[in-house]
């Protein structure tokens, strides 16, 4: 008895196999097209951010003392009769890695303005509505614990909040007195030229 052989099977459809690498492919450009992107943002931040001009900078200083002017505002205070003082620096802003080339410069402006509450009711109460106006603005609003007993300041929380253009506002005892003090933080920023004043 003859047994018929087997038909041999058809050959595989190259195409599937084609597409597979062509997937394959793209998804692996793909891939080193974000890690890329990624290495080059963290470098970035490494370095501290992207460097502004003098123009860009002082227009910082201005918004980074009106966002704060604009919170003393909020509790029905004149900014100007409370104002304590400004700042450039801060030590955790510094080119610790030697990352800023000829001619740029770090400076964290900050503004300070130190209210009178009558007592600790009114300091509560100015905490209430700086939190109520900056939710209505659509910020995001973060209590501050009161400091421990035996510390400045002891029993009285704060708040604080990050408004759109990166400026952080707080109303929190001084760290070293206790006193209320409302600040206007601007954050480190790399600039080029070297500021000597701030009017």
């Amino acid at each position: 008895m003859t047994t018929t052989p087997a038909p041999a099977p058809y050959p595989s459809d190259p195409a599937p196999r084609h597409r597979g690498r062509l997937v394959a492919l793209i998804a692996g450009g793909a891939v080193l097209v974000l890690l890329f992107a990624a290495l080059a943002q963290g470098c970035q931040s490494l370095a501290g951010g992207p460097v502004m001009s003098e123009t860009e900078f002082r227009e910082h200083l201005r918004h980074t003392q009106e966002a704060g002017a604009n919170a003393v505002r909020l509790l029905g205070i004149d900014p100007d009769s409370v104002v304590d003082h400004k700042d450039m620096s801060d030590a955790s802003c510094k080119d610790d890695l030697g990352m800023d080339g000829d001619g740029v410069s770090r400076d964290q402006p900050s503004v300070a303005w130190t209210p009178d509450f009558a007592n600790d009711a009114a300091y509560t109460a100015a905490v209430g509505t700086l939190r109520k106006e900056w939710s209505a603005q659509g910020l995001t609003v973060q209590d501050i614990p009161a400091p421990a007993p035996g510390r400045p300041g002891a029993g009285m929380p704060g708040v604080r909040t990050t408004d759109d253009r990166g400026i952080e506002l707080s109303l929190r005892p001084g760290w070293y007195d206790g006193e209320p003090t409302l600040t206007a933080d601007g954050g480190c920023v790399r600039h080029e030229g070297y500021l000597v004043d701030w009017e």
